[in-house]
């Protein structure tokens, strides 16, 4: 699916070192790294008792069985990104790109929370939409809370809009059927797209 962009995106990492925020690089995830990106979620998700959601691992088992499973498939097809430390090569954050009626979908993103409030969520958003505008997608879709002030009014900021479900293909209304089933504060949960600029021709080597 991505694969063919790696090297392009290889250079991706010392562009961002050159930006406002120096201390991290973006790098592909491999297979290896699907473990550590359980590990970065599960410390970042922690954050969510704050807005008052706390997540039953057992009611959400299945919602995270299908997460892991989409993450393994994104490191596989070369849509796993890794934000790590520039100078001890850490893994401190993770996002990951798969596709959900024929537009590249973000899976995740997430951050550990001694890294949050850095930029490395941006670093990573931002490598992700490189990375699905080089795959030749025109535009990129997930799904999140509404009303947690790191979920919705985050990414608007960065140019996603709210989509009503009438809207969402079939993907994308299944995702959101699984959240509700799984998650606290279902009715919470909702899909956004943000357009792309033009594409351009895939890079194919």
């Amino acid at each position: 699916m991505f694969l063919p962009v790696i090297s392009a995106l290889s250079a991706y990492g010392p562009i961002m070192r050159g930006m406002e925020q120096p201390r991290y690089r973006i790098r592909m995830g491999t297979e290896d790294d699907v473990a550590t990106a359980v590990a970065i979620d599960d410390a970042a998700s922690d954050l969510y008792a704050e807005v008052g959601i706390v997540f039953d691992s057992r009611a959400v088992a299945p919602m995270t069985a299908a997460e892991q499973k989409a993450w393994l498939g994104a490191a596989r097809a070369g849509g796993l990104l890794i934000a790590a430390c520039v100078d001890d090569g850490s893994a401190v954050g993770f996002a990951a790109l798969t596709e959900k009626d024929g537009a590249a979908y973000l899976e995740q993103v997430s951050v550990v929370p001694a890294h949050m409030r850095r930029g490395v969520g941006r670093l990573l958003l931002q490598a992700t939409c490189d990375l699905a505008r080089r795959g030749g997608h025109r535009e990129i879709w997930l799904t999140t809370y509404r009303h947690v002030p790191w979920n919705r009014p985050f990414y608007a900021r960065h140019g996603f809009v709210v989509v009503a479900d009438e809207g969402c293909g079939a993907g994308n209304r299944a995702a959101l059927a699984l959240q509700r089933s799984c998650l606290p504060q279902p009715g919470e949960r909702i899909a956004m797209r943000r357009i792309l600029a033009d594409s351009g021709a895939a890079i194919t080597g």
